[in-house]
Parts: structure tokens; sequence; C-alpha cells
């Protein structure tokens, strides 16, 4: 009678334990869960995703860049970005971007390196497109940064959707270090010999960083008078405890140099995949 009882008994104990993970799982707050996944995620050595970004400018108006990108992480550090060339399907019905980068599958590599993502080529405009858009990155960043996460109803089965506004100086800051770093690696370029900025006469290198110098003084006292909101979603799979969606819209408010109130908006959309 023991031997025929065990199975039962282990299959009581198993079924309890599945009880109390899942009723444990269901007891993280909004923020713990979004903290699980991303050191779920810090602990995966490969996998990949695809993505899409866009720019407007004005409330309303027409997007005006957009780039199709993939990425694959390798051994934790190694991360590819590819652009796709092809049109952003983001919002299909209300955008209508009057450019798009085609750069005939331009391809990065970045390793991470004492916390920080660092691209391992000359950087050139479309580059910097892509590194900015590095969703591991921006994960990072959100991980530690001043937030509010909520957990969103209607989350398909087996899901659950994250909603994750940072502070308006944590929104300020990301947007701030975005072009900080894009307009330094163009001062970098201009004296880097074998780059299309690079000019052999000095008194041209000089003219370049005195433009350079204005438009980047001009930034920053734009920014620093600019306000930034910036809400992502993540959807997290409840089964593997790890994000397979991540959509971010930044918005920056600012005054222009001839006093006029401006507005640009980024959207990103990034679907993970190969865990």
């Amino acid at each position: 009678m023991r031997m025929r009882r065990s199975p039962s008994i282990i299959g009581m104990v198993l079924f309890v334990f599945c009880l109390t993970g899942c009723a444990w799982q269901e007891q993280l707050s909004a923020e713990e869960s979004f903290n699980r996944a991303l050191s779920g995620l810090s602990g995966v050595d490969n996998f990949s995703f695809r993505g899409e970004a866009a720019i407007r400018t004005g409330e309303n108006g027409p997007f005006q860049q957009s780039l199709a990108f993939e990425g694959h992480l390798q051994h934790h550090t190694d991360l590819t970005l590819s652009s796709r060339n092809k049109g952003t399907t983001i919002r299909k019905d209300k955008v209508s971007a009057d450019s798009v980068y085609k750069s005939d599958g331009l391809t990065v590599a970045l390793k991470r390196k004492e916390g920080k993502w660092s691209t391992l080529s000359s950087e050139h405009a479309e580059e910097m497109w892509i590194t900015r858009l590095n969703p591991l990155e921006l994960l990072e960043y959100i991980g530690n940064s001043e937030k509010t996460v909520t957990q969103e109803l209607g989350a398909a089965r087996g899901t659950k959707v994250l909603r994750i506004e940072l502070s308006p100086e944590a929104a300020a800051n990301m947007v701030y270090g975005s072009l900080d770093e894009q307009m330094k690696a163009l001062a970098a370029r201009i004296d880097r010999k074998g780059d299309p900025l690079y000019s052999e006469d000095p008194k041209v290198r000089k003219r370049l960083k005195a433009v350079w110098e204005r438009d980047y003084n001009e930034m920053k006292n734009m920014l620093s008078k600019a306000d930034a909101v910036s809400v992502s979603h993540v959807t997290i799979n409840n089964k593997k405890q790890l994000p397979t969606k991540l959509t971010m819209e930044r918005t920056l408010f600012f005054v222009d140099e001839q006093g006029r109130t401006r507005t640009e908006t980024l959207l990103s959309d990034v679907t993970f995949t190969g865990y």
C-alpha cells in the first residue's frame, strides 16, 4: 500500500509547490516583475530581436525619419545591430515617414565593457541612429532610473504588460545623454583621418569645429530648458519571466532659437525572440 500511495503523495507535493510558485509570482508588484524580467534577460547568453523606430516633429505631424533594424546578442556582451531596409510599420494608420534610412544592410558591432555598450567602429549618421535604439541599453537605463511601474489590464493569456514612466529628470537625462554622445562623436570625426568630415586643411577643420561648438552650445542651452516624457510598455512571458516586447515613446518639449515651442517624439517597437 505504501508503494502504491507514494506516487500520489509526490504528485500532491509537486502540485502544492506549483500552486505556491504561481501564487508567489502573482504577489510580485509591477516593479518587482520588471526587475525580475530584466535580471533574467541579463542571464541569457544568446537571443535576437527585431525593431522599428520613427521620429516625428510636432504633436500630430508625419514621421520624418524611420528605420527598421534587428539585433543578435552572443556571449552576453557581443551585440550586432543591422538595418533591415524597409519602411516603418509602426502604427500603420498614423505613420507616413517623409524619409527612410536605407543603408543597404548597415551593420554595427557593439561590445559591453564595464557596464557600458560601445561601438567597435567609427559612427556615421545611420550608425548613431541604430546604436541609440539598442533595447538592451534602454532597458538597463530604465532599470537604474527613477520611475513609476504599473501593470496594464487586458494582457494576452500567459503574459503581463507593464507600463513604465520615467521621472521627468530621468527622461530628460536619457534624451540629453543620447544627444550629447552623438554630438561628441561628430566632434571626434572632424580630427579622424579618413573620415568624410576630415579635411587636410587645418583652416577647414578649425571652421568645422567652430560650427560644431556653436551648435553644441545651442543644443545644451535648449535642453537646459526642455521637458521630456518617456513611457514604455514591456510585455513579459509569465512562464519564462522574460520580456518579449518593448515599446517606448519619448517626447521632448523645447523652445528653439526663434522662441518657438517645438515637440519631437521618438517611437520605437522591439520584439525579442530566440530564448
